[in-house]
Order: structure tokens, then C-alpha cells, then sequence
């Protein structure tokens, strides 16, 4: 019984969090008091919901301030005003018009070094991952979820760096130093 109460009291929690956020972040001017006290609410509404029921209590008071933000952005898409000015029509990298060069070796490079090439080093990051997780007495198959886990998390982090870099060198650079985690890992194997 207390558990249903506080993983209601975290979804209202939620849902207020959500709320005071969207007021706040619809005034003219910023106020940092509503803005902490909406995060403040949705820290509370996790830290509640695991309290209540672990895991599930704060997936529960998640849902809870996801529904509530969903239900906002509609009302504020269908009540917005219709836009004063059109779209702009400036082109960002887009592919060329008329008899502009399509430059598709350097976009297939670009894709291969922002899209590719940073699984590598993400794999070596999960493999240095398991060692670590060895190393400090994890078992196997805890060590392989928290692996497998951190892999796509640090291929976005890669990939967000190259993407930020304009210069080949800058992006080459990164990549090269995010490989780093792999050379253990490679050393390991071939001496197995």
C-alpha cells in the first residue's frame, strides 16, 4: 500500500516537473527558481519511484513525464500561430543542383569516418570494458551487459566528435585517440 503511494506521489511529481518546466520555459524572461524547481521535481519523482519499486518505480514516473511533456507539445503545436514568414530556402550541404560537382567520394569518406569507422574504437571500448569489469571481480556476464551497453553510447560520443571537427586531420585525429582503449585489448588477444 505505502509503495502504490509513493510511486503515485512520484508520478504526480512528474507530471508537476514537466509542467512547472514548461511554464517556466515559456515566459519571456528565465527564472531560475521555476527552472530548479522542475528539475528538482523530476529528480524527486525518480528518486521516488525507485524508492518505491526500484527499476520499475522510476520507469513507471518516467512514462508518467513522458506522457505529460507529449500532451504538452500537442496543445502547444495545435494552438501555435500559424508563422509569420515562410521557411527559408538556404541550402546546408545538401546534395548539388544543376551541373555542380556531386562530390561523392568526399561524402562517402565523410560517412565512412562519422558513421564507420567509430565502431571500431566503441568495440575496443566494450572489450576494455569487460577486462576492467574482470579485473574488479565483476561476473562474466555482468561485465558483458555493461559492455554491451557502453558500446553505442560511446559510438555517438565518437561519432558526435568527428562530426563536430571541419578539418580531415582534426577528425583523423579523434579517431585515433579514441582507438587507444583497443590496444590493450588487441595485446590481450594475441598473446592468448
Amino acid at each position: 500500500m505505502a509503495t502504490d503511494a509513493l510511486i503515485a506521489a512520484s508520478a504526480l511529481a512528474a507530471v508537476l516537473g514537466v509542467g512547472t518546466l514548461r511554464f517556466a520555459w515559456s515566459r519571456a524572461k528565465r527564472s531560475s527558481v521555476l527552472n530548479t524547481l522542475g528539475w528538482g521535481l523530476l529528480a524527486a519523482s525518480v528518486a521516488g519511484g525507485w524508492a518505491g519499486a526500484g527499476a520499475w518505480g522510476s520507469t513507471v514516473s518516467a512514462l508518467w513525464a513522458m506522457g505529460a511533456a507529449f500532451v504538452l507539445l500537442a496543445v502547444a503545436a495545435l494552438t501555435a500561430p500559424a508563422a509569420r514568414s515562410p521557411a527559408s530556402n538556404r541550402r546546408a550541404g545538401m546534395l548539388p543542383e544543376g551541373n555542380e560537382p556531386r562530390r561523392t567520394g568526399r561524402r562517402l569518406i565523410t560517412f565512412l569516418l562519422v558513421a564507420v569507422l567509430p565502431l571500431v574504437p566503441s568495440v575496443g571500448a566494450a572489450l576494455a570494458l569487460v577486462q576492467l569489469g574482470k579485473a574488479l571481480g565483476w561476473s562474466t556476464a555482468n561485465a558483458l551487459v555493461t559492455a554491451l551497453m557502453a558500446a553505442p553510447l560511446v559510438w555517438a560520443l565518437i561519432t558526435y566528435a568527428v562530426l563536430m571537427r571541419a578539418d580531415r586531420q582534426g577528425q583523423l585525429k579523434i579517431l585515433a585517440l579514441a582507438s587507444l582503449p583497443l590496444l590493450p585489448a588487441l595485446a590481450a588477444g594475441i598473446a592468448a
